[in-house]
């Protein structure tokens, strides 16, 4: 959270003053929760030091707290619990917060306290300031072993981040931003380097929704005065909380949140910081736990997978060359067939080859300690042996590498994970092929909750849902991500009339266009784009992908999540589109 969304928040946080702290929670470590009664209701107050996500806000979040309260938590309770919220301040607009706090001691006087909230990423902290100006404790101490420039430790009197030679834009007239804005070839940079709060890409963002000239470009004195009149204007209504707060699409595919509507950008407006920021972290969170989880669950499939290319390395040494086995045999034949031409402790036969065009003689070693017959049974004897064996480990071999492929399929599903449903389906996937352990059944037996406080029953969340598309002539596409889905669409969520597709030979999502009529050609092969982009072959050219009416598919009462049968198929040869997949209309 830079200065400027922060200037935006600290102005909600407004409505704190002179509300009573009524309850102090430390959810995490680097996490501070207040709740305070203020204009007779209670608002909570979520201050964050950490390095991700810093930030501070009014929130609806209720996240659970530890059962032992730390030492920093003790200290804010004794000092600040019943306090009242005298103001709470931004300095120089910039990324410190302070609240000041009026409470009274043992013996009834009246004390202050000031709560230092800088947010600063990696730097984040939480200070309780004394009102001699002396630090009680933070979140996070600074020791002389790890900054010799500025110690937070308890006692010592507080300082503030080193101050920066910049202007506070919150104080800044419109003459203030033109002396900035002219003749500055980069305006955006030039605000980020004039003025406290702005990194270089909120200043863009602000720059562009100012001004629709191209930021790259200088622009005329007009043009300047008008953006610096609109600046002065933006700050005036930022500080009022005027503004419209929104999570905002980047380019690049991520997403910001801003406390302000971006010019052009697609971007989800909400009522207030607060709410915004409650979605935007709690999706971040998400996004981080599946990031987290599905390397955990990577990791498992990678670590299979390698195990079975050993498997299957050690299945191609164990299957010797066909040729070599029939030699054993042809030697056990023709010493058979020679046993009485040879004499009972020779070393080698020297015996006509009749399997040869045209038969010549060749030299067969043997064992001197026993008599030609017996060499002749060992031969035979290595012969079935060495068969069985090939035979044995050419079952084993194919067993494995359809096992590689499947495994390789999961692997491929792993990207399609866009929520926590998704990626415990393929875990449960996992559980149910012996490749992990169920841990939520563990938990249950030995009666122990999951993380919420639930059982395993209680804690299980609902199945995912495919993706689901609108075709160019608007037809539904459902397409599954990952091989649990996949069986559930194709054989409880779709019709016998229905189309389904599927990249040939290659694991892929199932995709079921739902439409009982003939398919209009265009939504066919938007169908069968969506089935090779969702498949091993998103990166291939002219896939094949085969489509039959759903009642021509079968799964193998012994087949394995995902894996179907089907005839009556024709096939289409398609190349992945990305751009045309982004151009359908998303339902979900």
């Amino acid at each position: 959270m830079d200065g400027l969304t922060l200037a935006r928040s600290v102005a909600e946080i407004q409505c704190l003053a002179g509300g009573k702290v009524e309850k102090i929670q430390q959810p995490e470590k680097d996490e501070l929760l207040f709740v305070v009664h203020s204009c007779g209701k209670n608002e909570r107050l979520l201050i964050s030091a950490s390095p991700e996500n810093c930030r501070i806000q009014l929130t609806e979040a209720r996240p659970a707290s530890p059962v032992d309260a730390p030492i920093f938590l003790m200290l804010l309770r004794k000092y600040l619990l019943n306090a009242r919220i005298n103001s709470i301040r931004q300095p120089n607009s910039d990324r410190v917060v302070v609240v000041e706090f009026e409470a009274l001691n043992e013996l009834r006087d009246c004390t202050r306290f000031f709560l230092h909230c800088e947010i600063m990423g990696k730097h984040s902290n939480i200070i309780l300031v004394d009102g001699n100006g002396r630090i009680v404790d933070a979140v996070r101490r600074v020791s002389p072993s790890m900054s010799s420039v500025r110690l937070i430790l308890p006692k010592l009197e507080y300082s503030a981040p080193p101050a920066q030679d910049k202007l506070d834009p919150a104080k800044a007239a419109a003459e203030d931003f033109l002396n900035v804005l002219s003749d500055a070839p980069r305006p955006d940079k030039a605000l980020s380097a004039a003025f406290f709060g702005l990194s270089p890409s909120i200043a863009a963002l602000l720059f562009d929704r100012c001004a629709a000239e191209a930021k790259s470009r200088p622009v005329h004195s007009d043009a300047i005065e008008t953006v610096s009149d609109c600046l002065a204007g933006f700050y005036r209504d930022l500080l009022n909380a005027r503004t419209v707060p929104c999570i905002a699409l980047l380019p690049s595919g991520g997403r910001i949140l801003l406390p302000f509507r971006p010019f052009g950008l697609d971007c989800r407006e909400f009522p207030t910081l607060g709410a915004a920021a409650d979605e935007f972290y709690r999706s971040r969170a998400e996004n981080e736990s599946i990031k987290r989880r599905t390397a955990a669950v990577e990791r498992v499939i990678s670590n299979a997978v390698q195990r079975l290319e050993r498997k299957i390395e050690k299945f191609n040494l164990a299957i010797c060359d066909e040729a070599e086995l029939e030699k054993l045999r042809h030697f056990g034949e023709l010493l058979t067939a020679n046993l009485h031409a040879l004499p009972p402790r020779a070393e080698n036969a020297k015996v006509l080859d009749y399997y040869r065009d045209p038969p010549e003689y060749i030299v067969i070693p043997l064992d001197n300690s026993v008599s030609p017959a017996d060499n002749a049974q060992k031969y035979y004897k290595q012969y079935r042996k060495g068969k069985v064996a090939r035979e044995t480990a050419v079952v084993q071999r194919e067993t494995a590498v359809a096992e590689l492929s499947y495994l390789r399929g999961l692997h491929c599903d792993l990207s399609n994970c866009a929520s926590e449903s998704d990626l415990n389906e393929i875990r449960q996937e996992l559980v149910e092929q012996g490749l992990i352990r169920d841990s939520s059944r563990r938990k249950a037996e030995r009666g122990k909750p999951s993380k919420n406080g639930k059982g395993a029953k209680g804690s299980k969340l609902p199945p995912s849902r495919p993706h689901k598309y609108l075709s160019s002539d608007g037809i539904e596409i459902f397409v599954g991500k990952n091989n649990t889905q996949n069986d559930r669409l194709t054989f409880k969520q779709s019709a016998p009339e229905d189309t389904w597709l599927h990249t040939k030979d290659i694991h892929g999502s199932h995709v079921i266009i739902r439409f009982a009529g003939e398919i209009p050609p265009k939504t066919l092969e938007e169908a069968a784009a969506l089935a090779a982009y969702h498949s091993q072959a998103r990166g291939s050219s002219a896939v094949p992908v085969d489509y039959t009416k759903r009642r021509y598919v079968k799964k193998p009462s012994s087949a394995k999540p995902g894996s179907v049968i089907y005839t009556n198929q024709r096939t289409l040869i398609i190349t992945p589109d990305e751009d045309m997949i982004n151009s359908l209309k998303k339902l979900n």
